[in-house]
């Protein structure tokens, strides 16, 4: 997939927020669609580059041949390694993912960032719970990954709710950070010649449904990417027990299921009256049919609720102070 311009902002932000960067693997031999004046300016504006500093790390990310390593350099890092399936792009741990990490690879690194590979991976639990083994308790997994609108891409578009229920306490972790983006990168071609052009996109923080109790949709027409940041608390064998969704969860410690249809008693009252009245197919069919006419507006509104316009389910990065702002 390769990290973009928001990518870098999250993770330049985790910096500034105090995560680690001294040891650092990477799922995949990630490239950088990043200019070097831009991001030593992102830099600069976070604190982590001094203007004296600023040609000279240009240089190093202008001649690096893994131009990624060499960012991270600017976050700190002192050593970087990618993992792969094969060496075919020069990664130095040569692993299917498919499969457990040999355990001289657990605890090590203080970040593991996942820049677009594991939906690729068949076997995601394992995928998954290797990535988590290789950060050291205290250290961070950054997943950027796809969600909605990747139809092909990969083996599997997320979830929101499946990052919260992995990444948890019960298994060693705690997700700080779970955002939505537009995919902010495209790619086009003009008299021949192809190109990466930037698309300018807001950043959102997703609620966790089970907070909220309730289901966390979006439905639009984009390839929305998922952001996540969590912190290891303790080094744990993950999935001792296997995450279930949070509202079958809550429906089965209550004993009923959960109705989109629930009504008020009047409105129940109402409903029962039309249903003894009326055969079914008048009340499925046709009284939706003549409900439209009374509201014109129905198919928007539901529309809206499933969009990033829903602030209970989504609310804009750049809405909140602290190292998470934008510009």
């Amino acid at each position: 997939m390769g990290m973009t311009l928001e990518s870098v902002r999250f993770l330049i932000e985790a910096r500034q927020s105090g995560a680690a960067f001294n040891r650092v693997a990477t799922l995949g031999r990630q490239g950088l669609w990043v200019s070097p004046e831009r991001l030593a300016a992102l830099l600069r504006e976070a604190q982590l580059l001094a203007t004296a500093g600023t040609a000279a790390f240009e240089c190093s990310l202008a001649a690096a041949e893994w131009r990624f390593a060499a960012f991270l350099r600017g976050l700190g890092a002192e050593t970087v390694v990618a993992c792969d399936a094969s060496s075919y792009e020069g990664a130095s741990l040569i692993h299917d993912l498919n499969r457990p990490i040999p355990t001289e690879w657990t605890d090590r690194y203080d970040a593991v960032i996942d820049g677009g590979t594991l939906e690729h991976v068949f076997n995601f639990p394992t995928a998954i719970a290797n990535a988590m083994q290789m950060v050291r308790p205290g250290g961070r997994l950054f997943l950027f990954t796809t969600g909605n609108n990747y139809f092909g891409h990969g083996f599997y578009q997320f979830s929101p709710e499946l990052f919260f229920r992995v990444l948890s306490a019960a298994n060693g972790f705690e997700t700080e950070r779970l955002h939505a983006v537009a995919d902010t990168t495209g790619l086009a071609s003009f008299l021949g010649v192809k190109y990466p052009f930037p698309i300018r996109s807001s950043r959102y923080a997703v609620s966790d449904p089970q907070a909220i109790r309730q289901r966390v949709l979006l439905v639009n027409h984009e390839p929305v990417l998922l952001f996540v940041q969590a912190r290891k608390l303790a080094s744990v064998v993950p999935f001792r027990e296997f995450p279930q969704q949070s509202d079958y969860v809550d429906q089965w410690h209550e004993g009923t299921p959960t109705n989109p249809l629930d009504q008020s008693t009047r409105a129940g009252g109402f409903t029962n009256w039309l249903r003894r009245r009326f055969s079914e197919e008048f009340c499925r069919e046709t009284l939706p049919r003549l409900a439209g006419w009374l509201d014109p507006l129905r198919a928007w509104r539901f529309r809206r609720k499933l969009s990033f316009h829903n602030r209970q389910y989504y609310r804009r990065v750049d809405e909140r102070d602290g190292p998470t702002a934008r510009e």
